[in-house]
């Protein structure tokens, strides 16, 4: 179980800390310098427009706190109204980079999406004969905030969590297919990737540029970057949305939309979420950007059933059925208690010995409801167990204390916004969450279990046999003679 919580929380109990209690105040922003100057931002925008981008209810502002800019109303917006309009002639998408030398070679080669999208972009950026999304590409800013290109020195502050476990496995994908480019693709055309231009640090900028500015939904086999788009500062609070919407004769042609979500005054900043369903440290790892105004703290456990189970191809059909999969992801909070789905399947990866006759095929079509509620006293406490003692484990892992990062966060010593407070907020809502399931488990398993309800009560209740109270209604039988 430690596996899965490092691989990869509840309302907390009384006592516990809230996350909302111990953040700084902040306003939203790209953590640490991931937003263009204006100079950059500014040409950005004269590009797209050539392309037939519009600004419609929207124009470049300053914010006030951070001295970056950034888009707002340019008027007062009513939900649903169209604030920037992208047509796909001006995306950076698969249809539109197959028009380059490179884009075509990296299409013929039946390269993924995001490949194609991250090979033009080096060209354009960083290659002599350009193309017109070269105006696109020199736009961005070096910088783009993601910990793909933070220091060695800065992603020490990452040591530990998630994110940098993560974080590792990308570089060394990257790094490997780079290498695979290499000795095929590059070598095979090296007048269309010219070594000087195609090095291992512009492959991995290009990558975080695609990552970092592809929005749902233009991702998967549909990934594009849509310009102006991402100029839209990410909020959890957000005010607008992206669409995507069908234009032209016949509908043949596509528009990116980003469209009002609620009333918006003229001069408001244009907030988006970029991962609604993403926790801080995914949105970072992949954005470059921190909402610490409405922080998302949280831990991804991984729960996988044990292929030395005797009883595993029966769980997994059984969870199948229930249309989950053997192996599931469950983002913890510090002030969530585990969901039910959860539970069941910790309760269904923990049946063993006398609880095992509820996997018999006779039960397969009742049986995930039956772990919707406690199973045995013996099963919840190997529930509680397995979780409590992992996430003690998995806070045990870190390098420092989560009363050490807490006093950090308390001395103001890192920059509002920069790479230093984010990683530290990231390592902070790790192991609140951690901290928070420990407790939530560590207290069901000390006070509650004798007081919950079982399996064969809950039977014998359904039978009649058993009262309110877990008394047999059948002794006074017994005692009268009756039977």
């Amino acid at each position: 179980m430690q596996q899965a919580f490092r691989a990869h929380a509840p309302r907390r109990a009384g006592g516990i800390r809230g996350s909302g209690s111990r953040l700084k105040p902040s306003v939203a922003c790209r953590a640490a310098s991931s937003v263009a100057s204006k100079a950059a931002v500014e040409s950005a925008i004269a590009w797209a427009t050539k392309q037939g981008a519009k600004l419609e209810k929207a124009n470049l502002s300053t914010d006030i706190l951070t001295d970056k800019p950034i888009l707002v109303a340019s008027a007062d917006v009513q939900p649903g109204e169209s604030l920037i309009v992208v047509p796909d002639a001006a995306w950076v998408s698969v249809p539109n980079v197959a028009k380059t030398t490179v884009g075509k070679l990296a299409s013929s080669a039946g390269l993924e999406p995001w490949l194609q999208l991250a090979l033009v972009l080096v060209a354009e950026r960083f290659g002599s004969a350009k193309s017109e999304l070269a105006g696109y590409a020199s736009s961005l800013p070096e910088d783009l905030g993601t910990p793909l290109l933070w220091s060695e020195e800065e992603t020490r502050a990452l040591a530990g969590t998630q994110v940098a476990g993560t974080l590792n496995s990308y570089l060394t994908f990257f790094r490997s297919t780079f290498a695979q480019l290499q000795a095929g693709l590059f070598t095979a055309n090296p007048a269309a990737f010219p070594p000087a231009v195609f090095t291992l640090p512009n492959f991995v900028w290009a990558v975080a540029a695609v990552r970092s500015r592809s929005h749902p939904p233009l991702e998967g086999d549909k990934i594009a970057l849509a310009p102006l788009v991402d100029l839209v500062s990410h909020r959890r609070a957000a005010n607008t949305k992206l669409s995507v919407r069908s234009s032209g004769l016949f509908g043949r042609g596509q528009v990116a939309v980003v469209e009002a979500t609620r009333a918006i005054r003229k001069g408001e900043a244009l907030g988006m979420d970029y991962a609604p369903g993403k926790l801080d440290g995914p949105v970072l790892l992949d954005y470059g950007v921190m909402d610490t105004a409405s922080p998302k703290p949280g831990y991804s456990l991984t729960l996988t059933l044990d292929e030395s189970d005797k009883f595993v191809d029966d769980k997994a059909d059984i969870v199948e059925g229930a249309g989950l999969r053997p192996s599931m992801t469950y983002s913890i909070t510090p002030d969530q208690q585990p969901g039910e789905e959860m539970m069941a399947f910790l309760r269904l990866m923990n049946i063993k010995a006398m609880d095992a006759f509820l996997l018999e095929s006779i039960f397969r079509n009742e049986v995930w409801g039956f772990m919707q509620e406690p199973v045995s006293e013996g099963n919840e406490e190997a529930v509680c167990a397995m979780l409590a003692e992992g996430a003690r484990a998995a806070l045990a892992g870190y390098p420092t204390t989560l009363d050490q990062d807490l006093a950090a966060l308390r001395s103001n010593s890192t920059p509002l916004g920069s790479r230093a407070e984010a990683a530290l907020l990231v390592r902070l809502g790790e192991k609140e969450s951690l901290d928070a399931v420990a407790r939530f488990f560590e207290d069901r398993r000390a006070t509650q279990l004798k007081r919950l309800v079982y399996y064969q009560e809950r039977r014998l209740r359904r039978l009649g046999l058993v009262d309110d109270e877990g008394r047999t209604t059948y002794d006074n039988f017994f005692k009268d003679g009756i039977a």
